[in-house]
């Protein structure tokens, strides 16, 4: 399945393209997979890195390739273009200093509406000057409509629900957090296309809740980390397990909603966290 995946999107990226930009695409890829300043360590290091294996271990157990020739490439993120309508609703949670996926969206979907939230990061939100179908919020999402404890390294830097960072990030502050669902309301949406989240450790927690609503975006790409360390202690095992054990429920309650669940594979730091696209079958 993945070897016809494979050829399928080379076939058509050559029809499309050319056969010399299939081949600088190659090698620009090629190149970019083996350059440590591009992923961020020595080629090949997650080989040897505790939680990494246990990643990596876990995807193959768990998560599907692509097999879809319509995946294309949305940033750091893959979605299956075919599914999104043209003028989808994308909800976007966690987005930091830049938001290249969701203008890449706004790219390729004009008549997108995209809403961003992020509490930690309300100066890029301040200056932010890009397209007009981008609106930008500083609210969090969580399982309830309240005020939640961050920790930041720095009081007007990034930061976590979850003290995904450790030690570098002991700053606590009180941020507005609401429910997916409480948003759509303020927001007068009553279905989402595609749904992103970011959001440093909570993934699994608000996931559960928002089907707990019975909202059923029809992809969300989302990203499960357990911490930022590599190297897992003997003492945080017992957590990683739990960890591993909450998003296996997860995964299974999707599936058992009719979503076909893959591997995002990371370009930086390979299998630093779990990075899934939910897809539902409609």
């Amino acid at each position: 399945m993945f070897k016809s995946y494979f050829l399928d999107r080379c076939i058509l990226h050559i029809k499309k393209k050319g056969i010399l930009s299939f081949i600088k695409n190659g090698i620009n890829h090629i190149n970019y997979n083996l350059n440590p300043s591009k992923i961020g360590e020595f080629p090949f290091s997650f080989y040897f890195k505790k939680k990494r294996i246990l990643n990596k271990k876990f995807i193959k157990k768990n998560l599907l390739k692509f097999d879809d020739v319509k995946f294309d490439n949305y940033c750091n993120y893959r979605l299956n273009t075919a599914k999104i309508i043209e003028n989808p609703i994308v909800y976007s949670f966690g987005i930091g200093g830049q938001i290249k996926f969701e203008e890449e969206i706004s790219r390729k979907f004009k008549n997108a509406k995209i809403f961003c939230f992020d509490p930690t990061a309300i100066k890029f939100i301040d200056n932010y000057s890009g397209p007009k179908n981008i609106n930008l919020f500083p609210y969090g999402i969580w399982i309830e409509d309240k005020k939640i404890k961050f920790f930041h390294q720095e009081e007007d830097g990034g930061g976590a629900i979850t003290n995904y960072f450790g030690s570098t990030h002991q700053i606590e502050i009180y941020h507005q957090c609401y429910k997916l669902k409480t948003l759509m309301k303020m927001y007068n949406h009553e279905k989402i296309d595609v749904l992103k989240m970011d959001v440093e450790g909570s993934a699994v927690e608000v996931m559960n809740n928002i089907l707990d609503d019975e909202i059923y975006p029809n992809q969300i790409a989302a990203e499960f980390e357990f911490a930022e360390y590599d190297d897992i202690p003997k003492d945080k095992m017992e957590k990683y397990t739990l960890f591993q054990e909450k998003l296996t429920k997860l995964i299974n309650r999707m599936k058992n909603l009719n979503y076909k669940c893959y591997n995002n594979p990371r370009s930086t730091q390979p299998y630093a966290a779990i990075e899934i696209i939910f897809v539902k079958e409609i």
